[in-house]
């Protein structure tokens, strides 16, 4: 089933990328999370039997699942400093996060079909889910794609520390959600997704630079 939901989600995205010009690097991002979130699923339980870690969600959730979803889930922010034009770097965390709300948008339907038999339940399980997961997922990758901002600025070491800091930090953020939502909190892990969205947003927009460095973007 999670093969057939992600065919039927990534193919025409896929077209439809190819379609349209613009916007172009922001589709791929998107897609790569869909990506991601696949090869989590079919992976992940090898990794965890073969490194023998515990079979213990809440063990898994927060410390094995985030960081290894953040580190996938950031590969088109790692390629992006190094193939992207100068007017793209005040940008990688719009890459960043539509690599994570990818990701969320094929977790959230894999989630839907295992609710599918109340439909109540699953109405409520979605609307949760994106107010919570979606913004959990896009803020940890964007997280990861304006520390390479920074690292792009900085040159040099700062290429590898700042992308390093921003991986720790996205995947305890992300940990921390897993953390509330198994504990029953997951009233309190909406209210932090969504503080966590506005004061995001607030951040990129009084750091991000006017003008020189993103004056000409081409979106393709």
């Amino acid at each position: 089933m999670v093969g057939a939901i992600f065919i039927g989600t990534f193919l025409p995205l896929v077209l439809l990328m190819l379609l349209l010009r613009h916007s172009r690097p922001v589709f791929a991002c998107f897609c790569w999370g869909m990506v991601a979130f696949l090869a989590i699923h079919l992976v992940s339980p090898f990794l965890y039997s073969l490194a023998s870690i515990p079979d213990e969600l809440k063990f898994q959730a927060v410390f094995i699942g985030p960081p290894l979803e953040e580190l996938l889930k950031s590969i088109p922010v790692l390629v992006a400093p190094f193939v992207a034009q100068r007017s793209f770097v005040p940008f990688f965390y719009i890459l960043g996060m539509a690599s994570g709300i990818g990701f969320a948008v094929e977790e959230n339907l894999n989630y839907l079909v295992a609710y599918h038999e109340d439909a109540g339940n699953s109405m409520g399980l979605m609307v949760l889910r994106s107010l919570s997961t979606c913004l959990m997922h896009g803020i940890a990758s964007g997280l990861i794609g304006f520390s390479f901002t920074l690292g792009r600025r900085g040159g040099g070491p700062w290429l590898l520390v700042f992308p390093v800091v921003g991986w720790i930090l996205a995947s305890l953020y992300h940990g921390l959600f897993n953390w509330l939502v198994l504990s029953d909190l997951l009233a309190v892990a909406v209210c932090l997704a969504l503080l966590v969205f506005v004061l995001f947003l607030h951040g990129m927009k009084v750091l991000e630079p006017k003008a020189a460095e993103t004056r000409g973007t081409v979106w393709e």
